[in-house]
């Protein structure tokens, strides 16, 4: 064979090892024929010529020149192209939902067809959606919290709460038509619903007990049985896909534990494994893997990633794998029989804003402006010079300019921590000498209760020890001389000493007995009385009274009994004349309190289409109030090839 023949084998051998080919086409051939005649000629001139002049010769020839890019492209790119269409089978794919009207709404769930999804929105309306046009459909009222379709997706479970009833209870709802049955009379949510439909799968906790119960409710016969008991943090539990197991999370010895538990039998296997916390576990439809939300920390960085781990049968096998990085925006909602799992991310769209006031006539002075962007409804308050602003953090506070925005400091606050799904209690409020913040947490976070920090952080005590998982939403408030303390608790106002720590009662049991709640105190600017919600009603509170320290006497500061609004929470000008406060919508409002009509000062709808104020405060010198917004947009999506070939 002639060196020509030779380098056309050559040629030939190297395209198809690299791209796998075995038969050639004409055109082919003419291409592999052209490019061992370029290189022929190159070689016979390497001999008398520079390696820069051999290929400056076949650059220089437009035949040689294609011929020899063309099998650069067979031999490299053809096989590159195998691979990426192989790389590409093992993409999960994603499609977004038609979008869903549902403020404030639950996460939700995909139906085991995946034709509908079923969600409670803002209203506790329970709203069914055709996942391919879009159609919304309100099947019933008064619904809150989880939803669960049936195995066969003719039902709904759900928390309702009928008009008559003063509890709610665990209702299956018809998809269709909205035909109601009672699965369980016992109020609280529920968590799963058992494929054979036989068995609740619900959360419970205790009075003072900072911990979580997984209790499986017989349909028929209302038994208990549980499952496990102090998992310490929120378990996700759930039924397999065949309803012989449930899985679970809990907290062991400072790890987070993923548990298999068999369902009236001894079964049962744990994974202890992985470095990070571990929440949200999910089964496949084919109950041969779990996957679960697993956050880990770094250096000065959190990483928030999907992972999964195979089962089969009764233990897991292997480690944990990643399947998904960065899913800080993802909230996923089920994993659907049809295989699509369900998610939803939103736009954190709300913060802290500032509104101009006339300290005079409590009227708005100018348009509300963000001040920062945050999630959530956070606490926070005024420094006493008004010239900062303290949050509530998870890990401690943030102190922010109260003109900008900008940070100021972090005040790491160990002692104080949120409870064990890490809320960590409403209101604070810095004393007029400076010297103090007051706050509710839960310290180590085991035992609520009331608490004093110096604003570097520097001090911190606990004031007045409390009962109750919801004892810390006491919303502390000042004194104007810095000696006392007035916070609400079991629906009752108290004051209390900062110097000796002992509680007394201040709201009167006559209007204890007629209101049957009374909260979020806030100190009158004598010193001698605080000013306090009494009575919730659908409208939250209808009215606002004020009493003496010593419980002596009450006086009416607003009543809104007459209409279609109330109070969700307030404050007091700085010179007692004018209170502001949220409806429970986007808007601000204010009121004189001599008696005077209420009226809108700010609406923050503008910020989106589900905006809603909270926790409004006075600034010190009464020309300006903060208010939180919370304002989330929910887009929703369904996963399908989750899981990676592995």
């Amino acid at each position: 064979m002639n060196r020509r023949g030779k380098m056309k084998s050559l040629i030939r051998a190297a395209c198809q090892g690299r791209s796998g080919r075995s038969e050639w086409s004409a055109a082919d051939e003419r291409i592999v024929s052209h490019g061992a005649e370029a290189m022929r000629q190159a070689y016979n001139d390497s001999q008398r010529v520079t390696h820069w002049d051999v290929w400056r010769r076949i650059m220089e020839n437009r035949r040689t020149r294609f011929a020899l890019v063309a099998v650069l492209a067979i031999a490299i790119l053809l096989p590159l192209s195998y691979g990426a269409t192989k790389l590409i089978r093992r993409f999960a794919a994603i499609s977004e939902l038609p979008p869903i009207e549902a403020d404030f709404a639950e996460l939700g769930a995909l139906s085991p067809d995946g034709k509908h999804f079923a969600v409670v929105t803002g209203n506790n309306e329970l709203v069914v959606i055709d996942t391919a046009t879009g159609e919304q459909r309100k099947i019933a009222t008064g619904c809150a919290g989880t939803v669960v379709w049936s195995a066969d997706g003719s039902e709904i479970a759900v928390q309702k709460r009928d008009e008559v009833q003063e509890q709610p209870r665990v209702a299956a709802i018809s998809s269709t038509t909205g035909e109601t049955r009672t699965l369980s009379p016992r109020p609280g949510g529920i968590a799963d619903w058992s494929p054979d439909g036989k068995y609740l799968l619900g959360v419970r906790s205790r009075a003072n007990v900072p911990s979580f119960r997984v209790v499986i409710f017989n349909v028929e016969t209302d038994e208990r049985i549980i499952v496990a008991n102090e998992t310490v943090v929120w378990p996700y539990p759930a039924f397999s896909p065949n309803g012989r197991w449930v899985s679970y999370v809990a907290k062991q010895d400072g790890r987070s534990v993923l548990h298999l538990q068999e369902i009236g039998g001894p079964g049962h296997a744990s994974f202890s494994d992985f470095r990070g916390n571990i929440s949200r576990p999910l089964w496949s439809p084919d109950g041969s893997h779990i996957v679960f939300t697993g956050t880990q920390s770094g250096i000065d960085l959190e990483f928030k990633d999907l992972w999964a781990l195979r089962i089969e049968g009764n233990r897991f096998v292997g480690a944990a794998f990643p399947v998904m990085p960065d899913i800080e925006q993802m909230e996923f909602c089920n994993w659907s029989r049809n295989g699509q799992l369900a998610y939803r991310t939103g736009f954190r769209l709300g913060g802290m804003f500032t509104l101009p006031v006339d300290p005079q006539t409590g009227k708005a002075a100018g348009a509300p402006r963000q001040l920062v962007r945050r999630p959530g409804l956070g606490s926070f308050c005024w420094s006493p010079d008004g010239q900062q602003i303290a949050m509530r953090g998870p890990d401690g506070l943030n102190f922010i300019s109260a003109s900008s925005g900008e940070k100021l400091q972090s005040v790491s606050l160990p002692q104080i921590k949120g409870n064990n799904i890490g809320y960590g209690g409403r209101g604070m409020s810095w004393s007029p000498d400076g010297k103090w913040i007051a706050l509710s947490g839960w310290e180590g976070g085991t035992r609520p209760g009331l608490f004093l920090s110096t604003p570097d952080g520097s001090e911190v005590r606990l004031l007045v020890p409390m009962e109750g998982n919801f004892a810390v939403n006491c919303d502390p408030t000042w004194s104007p001389d810095s000696k006392t303390i007035a916070y609400g608790n079991r629906n009752d106002i108290f004051v209390v000493s900062v110097e000796s720590g002992e509680p007394q009662r201040v709201t009167p049991p006559s209007e204890n007995q007629r209101s049957k709640s009374s909260n979020r105190p806030v100190f009158m600017p004598d010193g001698n009385s605080v000013a306090y919600l009494a009575g919730f009603g659908k409208n939250f509170g209808e009215r606002l009274l004020a009493t003496t320290i010593d419980g002596q006497e009450t006086r009416q500061i607003l009543s809104l009994e007459d209409k279609d609004f109330g109070i969700n929470i307030f404050d007091l000008s700085p010179d007692g004349r004018y209170v502001v406060f949220t409806p429970g919508n986007a808007e601000i409002w204010c009121a004189p309190t001599d008696g005077g009509e209420p009226f809108r000062i700010a609406d923050t709808s503008n910020v989106g289409s589900n905006a809603w104020a909270w926790m409004p405060r006075w600034s010190p010198k009464g020309d300006a109030i903060i208010f939180n917004v919370t304002c989330e947009q929910y887009r929703y999506w369904v996963m399908e090839n989750v899981l990676p070939a592995r």
